[in-house]
């Protein structure tokens, strides 16, 4: 018992030491800076997102326009009318899932980059400490959780009769398009992943930890700040996401960097949306609390730590991403 009290004291001193602080600066702590910061990159973000969303809409009217004709592409916008059709309609879904990584993406980098600016810092600092984008720690997020998010879906599926079919299954009819649209679903995914990534374990997590240190302060600030932002009436969802924020703040802090985060975060969208509900535009209806939610929490919060931890630790996985095991 005494071991494991000690052992979880030196992983705690190590978080409260992570590389990902290691480039702080005088101009982080600056109070004043952010204050500013904060309300530009907001106006900043506003006008990126209305960029975004439109060169999004492009992108995919002239995909669209040259595989299936103008009528089809036009045809995409009613989803807007018809929000339904998200859920039944994998073009359509797509399309949602293209226009809201253009959004999320550009809001996301404007803000970041007016952060950037106003602290006297380059953007790939909000990102990793490292001279180089580990871009095997983001396979390894995606790879890990995705096998066990699908694994745990797939059993729930074979155990019970009340699960919905997998929305990959209904979204597309044949094998060919199911592939064209898992693809396409990765990549947007990971592109909106990314973008809250650099925003919540980047710029947030970079700035708190400018002023405050403590793992357990770092991970309930970015954890509910986190789920503040999705604003999901419902509580037991709210602790969801707050617990998904907290344990991605783990695997940032002790990778020193966000490419696991974001490869994690990713991984767990795409899971549910392939595989339990499809996206859908529909506002999340009220329902009470109930206390099995807090399982869920406790798994997902754990859940990333330990994959955390398994990553730093374990030195066949260390040395595929070009890293060294963690002493502690």
């Amino acid at each position: 018992m005494q071991t494991d009290i000690m052992a979880m004291a030196a992983i705690w001193e190590a978080m409260r030491a992570s590389r990902f602080f290691a480039d702080l600066t005088p101009y982080d702590r600056d109070g004043r800076r952010l204050l500013v910061a904060v309300p530009v990159g907001l106006l900043a973000a506003a006008a990126a997102a209305v960029l975004g969303a439109a060169s999004a809409c492009l992108m995919v009217m002239v995909i669209v326009s040259g595989l299936d004709g103008a009528p089809a592409a036009a045809a995409l916008f009613s989803v807007f009318d018809q929000p339904a059709r998200a859920e039944t309609d994998g073009q359509a879904s797509l399309f949602i899932l293209s226009v809201l990584a253009g959004v999320n993406g550009a809001a996301a980098m404007a803000f970041v980059a007016v952060g950037a600016w106003i602290s006297h810092r380059p953007i790939r600092g909000y990102v990793m400490v490292e001279t180089a984008f580990r871009a095997r720690l983001l396979i390894a997020g995606l790879v890990l959780v995705g096998a066990i998010m699908a694994t745990l879906i797939l059993a729930s599926h074979a155990l019970s009769d009340s699960m919905p079919t997998p929305p990959l299954l209904t979204l597309a009819a044949t094998s060919v398009d199911r592939a064209t649209y898992t693809a396409f679903a990765i990549v947007l995914l990971v592109i909106a992943a990314a973008a809250e990534e650099i925003v919540f374990r980047g710029w947030l997590l970079k700035h708190t930890g400018a002023f405050i240190r403590h793992p357990a302060i770092l991970m309930a600030i970015n954890g509910l700040l986190f789920a503040l932002i999705h604003f999901d009436p419902n509580l037991g969802a709210f602790l969801v996401r707050a617990a998904m924020g907290a344990g991605l703040t783990w695997m940032t802090l002790r990778t020193g960097g966000i490419e696991l985060a974001i490869g994690a975060h990713a991984a767990n969208n795409i899971a549910i949306l392939l595989l339990l509900r499809p996206l859908s535009l529909t506002p999340e209806p009220q329902q009470p609390f109930q206390f099995t939610a807090l399982v869920t929490v406790v798994a997902i919060g754990a859940g990333y730590a330990l994959l955390a931890e398994a990553v730093v630790r374990w030195p066949v996985v260390t040395r595929w991403f070009g890293g060294r095991p963690a002493t502690v």
